[in-house]
């Protein structure tokens, strides 16, 4: 079922935050008593959300070839061909902050409050302006134009998440014991607070687990749960920006930083080589397992025992929270490669600065080749997958990019048909 928002007299589809479906938890009865308190009873605004029976997703399409060869090369294709150049470029960005944050004027620790606000300033605009920035891209019909836009949209939420991530994380390592027993402790809790807030860690879970593709539909606005026929669409923006830049945001960072630490305390602390190796080697067979099972798992927690005891969100949270530990194993160890491999070339030690901005916009580049530059940082709100391949995260690159390209051909082949039969139509004429 569609649900849309009237907007300068055309239907603005309401995007879904990625995991929406997910069952009612305590963010959503918070959400309905919050409704209570700062929405009239009498909504006198109708252009809000409307329902619209028409959905193309509705049907889904559990058989034939082409589900399967979906099924069969996403997963691989996400693994080793585009999550190795979203790494490349978060590790160069990160490196590039780090070299800088080591001179004179970073290594206040002013610098680093003031790049954090800095960055959270960034995304009180973005996500302010999304539907602006939505309708403007709909009414261009210049395709070049909405890409580059597009792009640069990506470029610029990509880098800020990187300068966020940065300044905080390194703020925690500045000004917090390093004990590895106490960061792990508070990565258990940064856990546990987020399963409390949102009912699931699925928020932590990332690439290769998730993909994006690039489009206005999934890359401009950000799906949001507080977004509903009672409530503002600036302040449900504002509510979304709280939630999820400082409270959320700053519990994954605790999560990542405690875990990450541990693989780097307990697994070849003393070979690089060997501890990225060994994360990569438990970290790809989870992965594949976890990604070709997604469905087996919805069927078995589907089962009456499972509904009649609840255990099904028990499973669901063991199945997320394993995933995590998976991204952190594979992170880890394409990033460990990367910084004994080529951020110890001769470029790199010269001119630090040029290599890693040359490395970002390499990685970048062909990423938006691919279509897939906006994986960076995810996609913003939920992706549709008329096959449901993976139904407990959005990996439909591959779906979607066959789509826009089978679409593209048949939009040609119907100009080329016009074409030729317009000589005909003139002579009969």
């Amino acid at each position: 079922m569609n649900e849309s928002i009237s907007s300068n007299s055309r239907l603005r589809p309401r995007a879904q935050s990625l995991f929406e479906s997910r069952s009612r938890t305590i963010s959503g009865i918070t959400l309905a008593l919050l409704e209570q308190f700062i929405s009239p009873q009498d909504i006198t605004n109708p252009s809000n959300e409307t329902i619209d029976s028409s959905d193309q997703y509705n049907m889904v399409i559990r058989t034939g070839i082409r589900r399967t060869i979906f099924f069969i090369c996403q997963p691989i294709i996400a693994g080793f061909l585009i999550f190795p150049l979203l790494i490349l470029f978060w590790q160069a960005g990160w490196n590039f902050m780090v070299v800088w944050i080591d001179t004179p004027i970073g290594a206040h620790w002013i610098v680093l409050v003031m790049l954090y606000f800095f960055a959270q300033l960034i995304f009180l605009f973005i996500y302010l302006n999304q539907d602006h920035l939505y309708d403007y891209l709909h009414k261009q019909k210049i395709k070049l134009f909405i890409s580059i836009i597009l792009q640069f949209h990506t470029f610029i939420i990509s880098t800020t998440y990187i300068i966020q991530w940065v300044s905080m994380w390194t703020i925690w390592d500045r000004y917090t014991p390093t004990d590895w027993l106490l960061m792990l402790i508070v990565s258990i809790v940064a856990l546990s607070a987020v399963i409390a807030l949102i009912g699931h860690p699925c928020d932590l879970v990332c690439a290769p687990f998730i993909l994006s593709y690039d489009s206005i539909e999934y890359n401009i606005r950000i799906g949001s749960l507080f977004l509903t026929e009672n409530i503002n669409e600036y302040l449900a923006h504002f509510l979304n920006y709280i939630f999820y830049e400082y409270i959320i945001s700053l519990l994954s960072i605790l999560a990542w930083r405690g875990s990450y630490t541990l693989l780097d305390v307990f697994l070849f602390p003393k070979n690089p080589f060997m501890s990225a190796s060994s994360s990569l080697f438990i970290g790809y067979p989870l992965y594949f397992l976890l990604m070709y099972t997604q469905s087996y798992t919805s069927e078995i927690c589907q089962l009456p025992i499972f509904s009649y005891f609840n255990y099904s969100s028990v499973i669901y949270n063991i199945r997320h929270l394993t995933a995590f530990f998976t991204c952190v194993l594979l992170w880890r160890g394409f990033w460990l490669l990367f910084d004994t491999y080529i951020a110890t070339m001769t470029l790199a030690l010269k001119s630090p600065y040029l290599f890693y901005i040359i490395c970002m916009f390499i990685s970048f580049f062909i990423l938006s080749l691919l279509k897939t530059a906006s994986s960076i940082n995810g996609p913003m709100s939920h992706m549709r997958d008329q096959y449901d391949l993976f139904p407990d995260y959005p990996n439909s690159y591959l779906v979607q990019w066959y789509n826009q390209m089978k679409t593209s051909d048949d939009i040609s082949s119907i100009s080329s048909k016009n074409i030729k039969n317009e000589p005909c139509t003139v002579a009969l004429l």
